[in-house]
């Protein structure tokens, strides 16, 4: 049992699915960019279903050493772990208050909550830091695009600043979408100051259109899709079984 606490620290919601432990790895990457613990978490849900484990603890130590190993053995990066007792979304949003971020594997939010999509997406839509939903174990890979949707709204330089941050971890090029001629400019102020980035700001005027045939159709050569939470086409997409890796963004979350 742990205390509910995890400041600062990017936290990792296991369940001891493969897509869990892809997602730890992944997160590793990002604990160590910005020198930070590595916590991963697994709730015991006590919710009476024939599927539980007969000795949740047994369950919970056991996905919860799988996932350390893997991170060590991928990343060399030393994972703390935690396992707390409640309701797995209830929990990671109020880990989220205090925490960097937290990442979950896509397939890993059904095994625990039997609801993949709508957990997904309401664990981005609730939380108090970003929320990464991993969906590949090569999601870190080299190659792949950080694609990113910037408008005007609240949200939008919390998006930009994390947008960047990815790229610049990634060593990867860094697509920024917007419906707004002003923006795009911005944009392309942005990528003037930032040479280091390979940056391509394009205007769409239908974003919502261009970003599904982009994420249907490119999924492959896509690393990262970043948004914001006031997007619902986002949480969407972060629910959904699309093939990239989705980061929400709030627009108080830097």
């Amino acid at each position: 049992m742990g205390d509910r606490k995890s400041t600062h620290a990017v936290v990792v919601g296991i369940d001891g699915s493969p897509a869990a432990r892809s997602a730890a790895i992944w997160a590793a990457g990002e604990a160590a960019d910005r020198n930070l613990p590595l916590k991963l978490v697994y709730v015991i849900h006590h919710a009476g279903d024939p599927a539980d484990p007969p000795d949740p603890q047994a369950a919970a130590s056991s996905a919860l050493s799988q996932a350390r190993q893997a991170v060590q053995t991928s990343t060399g990066v030393q994972a703390e772990t935690e396992s707390l007792h409640g309701n797995p979304l209830a929990t990671l949003i109020e880990l989220s208050h205090s925490a960097a971020m937290v990442a979950v594997g896509s397939v890993g939010v059904a095994h625990t909550c039997h609801r993949a999509g709508s957990t997904a997406a309401a664990l981005a839509g609730s939380a108090g830091c970003p929320v990464a939903v991993i969906r590949s174990p090569d999601a870190r890979g080299p190659g792949g695009a950080i694609v990113a949707e910037v408008d005007a709204s609240p949200d939008n330089r919390a998006v930009l600043g994390w947008a960047m941050a990815e790229a610049k971890l990634r060593r990867a090029p860094l697509r920024m979408v917007t419906s707004d001629e002003q923006v795009r400019r911005r944009l392309d102020d942005w990528a003037q100051r930032h040479p280091d980035l390979a940056i391509d700001a394009i205007t769409a005027g239908d974003v919502a259109g261009y970003l599904a045939a982009c994420l249907a159709e490119e999924a492959e050569s896509i690393q990262l899709f970043v948004s914001g939470t006031r997007d619902r086409r986002s949480l969407g997409w972060a629910g959904g079984t699309g093939g990239c890796s989705v980061l929400t963004v709030g627009g108080s979350q830097r």
